[in-house]
């Protein structure tokens, strides 16, 4: 898979999901934009602040040796 864009604050965000194209580029699509015509489907990267903004889940690590 090609590389992922820096994204800023979308990559924390529980509405994003990477989109690649058939050329090898990923462009970061706001799952938002598909509901509130406020959001941008492809927002200008990196997002710096966004009113829809919500943290994505997180995925428990292995736990820290001791």
């Amino acid at each position: 898979m090609p590389a992922k864009p820096d994204s800023g604050l979308c990559d924390q965000c529980r509405h994003q999901r990477l989109v690649p194209n058939t050329r090898g580029s990923v462009f970061s699509l706001c799952e938002r934009s598909r509901t509130d015509p406020r959001f941008p489907r492809y927002p200008p990267i990196p997002v710096l602040s966004c009113p829809g903004f919500e943290p994505a889940a997180q995925v428990p690590g292995p736990e820290p040796r001791r």
